[in-house]
């Protein structure tokens, strides 16, 4: 009988003057996608965090091995979050098996375009 192999998961965060990094670390799937997203809540909570919420929340992914569609769901979250917010998300270091997810899904220009500020209107033939 196969025992599957607990996931290792984990997140660290690093304030600096400009921005906040998340480094996500293990496997981003059902088990944990809600700690991800509860961490990025709290972090854009007025107060919550001690500080004002970051302008621009980096999602450093380097160490992330693996993602399913709720980790997927997770970072739709997120980008709603930051589009809310006007703040800016970059998914830095993003390994492949990330970019072959977004590619598949069609989330990959979402997800990594710049946020618009309200107000910015894409008109057709531009952009």
């Amino acid at each position: 009988m196969t025992h599957p192999h607990p996931s290792s998961f984990g997140l660290t965060v690093e304030r600096g003057p400009d921005a906040v990094q998340v480094r996500v670390d293990g496997d981003l799937d059902f088990d944990n996608h809600d700690e991800l997203t509860a961490l990025v809540t709290w972090l854009f909570t007025p107060g919550a965090a001690a500080e004002p919420p970051p302008r621009w929340l980096r999602l450093d992914l380097a160490g992330l091995r693996c993602i399913d569609s709720s980790g997927l769901s997770a970072l739709l979250q997120i980008r709603r979050s930051a589009d809310r917010l006007g703040a800016r998300l970059t998914l830095e270091k993003r390994p492949t098996c990330v970019d072959r997810l977004l590619d598949l899904t069609g989330t990959h220009e979402y997800l990594t375009a710049p946020v618009r500020k309200s107000g910015d209107q894409e008109r057709p033939g531009t952009g």
